[in-house]
């Protein structure tokens, strides 16, 4: 992946050249291949190498720090160190933008069955004797377990590291769904009945029954979204998770910097006391004394706040702290920093690719047939400056789906295709400035199947488009 470089304009804030700074230590961590472990150099050559104040150069490690893409070590032979990047917070950060989006319980569901069974037909083809005995445990009901622990393993086991990625993002905002009926009504009854049905897919996955293993869970996904639909109809804007998402204080690995944990607890009660965008949440005086922390930290917290924009300082009468619309761009970055690090491959890209555009596709069908003009603009009436490449269509109709998830992982493979090098990716024939762009009889074909409302035909022409074109 090539993160590209920003170079800083004459008047630039220290806040956003720490970002710039940090984007820069990154790209050297990606053309050094990941040396977990290498030292980049002591703070005193860093500064020299990027040409930036020590305060800068310290804000720009604290948000690698966040995300363990490296650390500080102290002492003879220290310096910063490339470290195991960690997508935690990042996922976090997305789970609270999908909640602030609106998402529902319906899209929830829909996603989850498009990439759990991608996971399932994975599994089939690649399942070792220890993979067996890893999907028989995450299904098992030993005490311990929790239910999301099948599904977390399902993606674990997929191969796909994209897969992995998304179905914990997904299990995650299942559970805050789940929490919010937590006391209001008996869980215990559907999380057995959830731990049998873990165990007959298992089985039949095991028992290399493909069709049996899909089909189930197919009914079981549908089972848990008629009981938690009934009960669980989150509006935009507002958030369902009713606990922290982050572990409490005790449970904080010890060499992790405060700020970190800090701005994590902060993040959590946003969330848990169901704050409202721009409202105003105490002083600079008032965290100190909540959190007991000092300045200096909760200033660093705030740091990482503001760049995963959940929360930024107001100054003046009537500031504090104030809460943000979330804003997944950061969080994206992040998720898309981590997958390079687990060597993703454009194979996953595409695979992965495919069954989105054809859920905004089916979104799109199923919501009702749009208007020509709206999802394919003939440029002869009058507007010109209408693209007509598969990227825009695509684009089209990925809003048009108005489905906050499919939308969100779409962004996240684009940021990852976007930034691979030239060596690793073809070019993308919507998005080079020398390509000849995507036949229009093609995509022609696939919008008069999406008019006629032929739901087949439209996915099978959109499947044909997506493997024959190797770019985006």
């Amino acid at each position: 992946m090539r993160l590209q470089d920003v170079s800083a304009p004459a008047a630039i804030t220290p806040e956003k050249l720490a970002v710039q700074v940090a984007r820069r230590i990154e790209r050297e961590i990606i053309d050094l291949q990941w040396p977990v472990g290498k030292v980049l150099g002591s703070e005193t050559a860093l500064r020299e190498q990027f040409g930036v104040s020590r305060s800068v150069l310290r804000e720009a490690i604290r948000v690698l720090e966040h995300s363990r893409v490296v650390h500080m070590r102290k002492g003879p032979g220290g310096g910063l160190v490339v470290g195991t990047p960690d997508p935690t917070p990042a996922i976090r950060g997305l789970v609270i933008h999908l909640e602030y989006a609106g998402a529902t319980v319906a899209q929830l569901v829909n996603a989850r069955s498009i990439f759990e069974r991608m996971a399932i037909a994975a599994i089939s083809d690649s399942l070792t004797e220890s993979g067996v005995r890893d999907l028989r445990l995450s299904a098992s009901d030993e005490e311990g377990r929790h239910p999301e622990d099948f599904h977390v393993a399902l993606g674990r086991l997929s191969g796909n590291p994209v897969l992995e990625v998304y179905i914990d993002i997904l299990v995650r905002l299942s559970a805050t769904y789940t929490r919010r009926v937590r006391g209001v009504t008996n869980t215990e009854e559907e999380g057995s009945a959830a731990a049998d049905q873990h165990l007959a897919i298992a089985e039949a996955i095991v028992a290399g029954a493909l069709s049996r293993a899909e089909s189930d869970m197919a009914t079981h996904l549908d089972r848990g979204a008629t009981w938690l639909g009934n009960l669980v109809q989150p509006l935009p804007g507002e958030s369902t998770a009713v606990g922290p998402m982050d572990p409490g204080p005790d449970e904080w690995p010890q060499d992790r910097k405060l700020a970190g944990p800090v701005a994590g607890r902060i993040r959590d009660d946003i969330v848990r006391e169901r704050r409202q965008v721009g409202e105003v949440l105490g002083s600079e005086a008032d965290f100190m004394a909540r959190y007991g922390v000092s300045r200096s930290v909760f200033r660093e917290s705030v740091r990482i706040l503001e760049h995963y924009s959940i929360a930024r300082m107001r100054r003046g009468p009537g500031g504090g702290l104030v809460v943000l619309e979330p804003d997944p761009t950061s969080s994206i970055r992040t998720v898309a920093l981590y997958l390079d690090f687990r060597r993703v491959t454009a194979e996953h890209l595409r695979a992965v690719r495919e069954e989105i555009e054809l859920g905004c596709l089916m979104a799109v069908m199923r919501s009702g047939t749009p208007d020509r003009d709206t999802l394919w603009p003939d440029p002869r009436r009058g507007n010109a400056t209408s693209r007509h490449c598969s990227t825009c269509l695509r684009d089209r109709i990925a809003t048009l789906s108005a489905d906050p998830i499919l939308m969100l992982f779409r962004s996240i493979l684009s940021a990852l295709w976007d930034e691979y090098g030239s060596g690793r990716r073809p070019r993308d024939p919507c998005r080079s400035a020398e390509p000849e762009p995507a036949d229009r009889t093609e995509l022609d074909a696939i919008v008069d199947a999406v008019l006629a409302g032929d739901e087949g035909l439209a996915q099978f022409r959109m499947r044909r488009h997506l493997r024959e074109r190797p770019g985006w």
